[in-house]
């Protein structure tokens, strides 16, 4: 039967290309820190990073609001900030100080349908309210009710930063952007990652705040920005990543069409796992839902084995339980399960 879409022709493409070319195979820490010593920096071009230079540090306050309280009764400040990113670009950035905080910080990266930093502090409207209750995508209250200083910026395409459509709070501009990026030899996650590491200078210079055991944690394409930013920059020491985690192939194609997801020549080079395996032996934190629909055509069985993958680096080569990984009862949202350990 003629197969019309082109998925099955994809699809095969997909399978044709056998195992990504620069998984790691070792088995010793010899073998890992000479396979991430190549194929950190030939990731990093793929991303574009080292095409893309960050301009001078500045930045500038814009709001300051006292005596907020959060949900379950923690009493805190939140400021906006804008920070200078890359040529014209800031990123706007709330910062919740709990009022009897510990001082240590927490960056969360906001999940796509939330109105970018908004829906992840609370500012919930009509429009995205359904949203939250799906996903729970309030993590930032989490974080800030364990004492953290919690930094949110908003993403490139979400909540202030959406250039095609920005009266739709739950829409996400990430495929028109990225889109235009390729078309000039860059890529969206790029960008993403150029400018998180910005929101780490910042969070560095930041007054009252301890970045020494910097944790990184988002939920959805939040999840996505944050393992990949504690792929690259070290300074992040524990990164939690909720609702993605997942074979690309096998979730592109089927059940996750954000622009986000897609940079060229990536595909046939890497998986998920080679992020996490660059965080290793850091703190990582995965949690997915049994029924999340990001898992993909294979649903868990393509997580799994990743997780296998990455928890052998962990363990065999590291010695270390640092890696931490659960299955939740339920669908794609936000659960939180490793929260009484951070």
């Amino acid at each position: 039967m003629e197969k019309l879409n082109g998925r099955a022709f994809m699809d095969s493409l997909c399978v044709s290309m056998g195992e990504p070319a620069l998984r790691f195979k070792g088995s010793t820490k010899e073998e890992f820190e000479k396979w991430k010593a190549k194929t950190l920096p030939e990731t990093e071009k793929m991303l574009r990073l080292d095409k893309l230079e960050l301009r001078p540090f500045g930045c500038e306050k814009r709001e300051h609001r006292e005596q907020l309280i959060s949900p379950n009764g923690t009493v805190y400040t939140r400021e906006l900030w804008y920070v200078d990113t890359l040529a014209d670009l800031s990123m706007p950035v709330y910062v919740l100080v709990p009022k009897n905080g510990t001082g240590k910080a927490a960056l969360a990266i906001h999940s796509h349908g939330s109105d970018g930093k908004n829906g992840l502090v609370g500012i919930i409207n009509e429009e995205i309210e359904e949203s939250e209750k799906k996903f729970s995508f309030t993590y930032a209250f989490d974080m800030l009710e364990k004492g953290y200083t919690v930094f949110c910026p908003d993403m490139l395409g979400s909540g202030e930063r959406r250039p095609v459509s920005p009266d739709k709070p739950k829409k996400s501009d990430c495929s028109a952007i990225n889109n235009a990026l390729m078309s000039m030899g860059y890529n969206l996650l790029g960008i993403f990652i150029c400018e998180l590491k910005r929101a780490v200078d910042f969070i560095f210079k930041f007054d009252g705040a301890d970045p020494k055991d910097l944790i990184c944690v988002g939920f959805s394409s939040g999840g996505l920005n944050a393992l990949w930013l504690a792929a690259v920059d070290e300074r992040v020491k524990t990164v939690y990543v909720s609702g993605y985690f997942h074979s690309l192939r096998k979730t592109a194609l089927h059940s996750n069409f954000c622009g986000c997801n897609f940079v060229p020549d990536m595909w046939s080079n890497i998986d998920m796992d080679t992020p996490a395996m660059f965080v290793a032996p850091r703190k990582l934190y995965i949690e997915t839902g049994a029924d999340d629909n990001l898992n993909g055509a294979d649903g868990l069985q393509n997580v799994y084995k990743l997780t296998e993958l990455v928890h052998g680096v962990y363990e065999d080569i590291f010695k270390s339980d640092n890696f931490k990984f659960k299955v939740c009862d339920g669908k794609h949202r936000w659960y939180g399960a490793f929260m009484d350990e951070i």
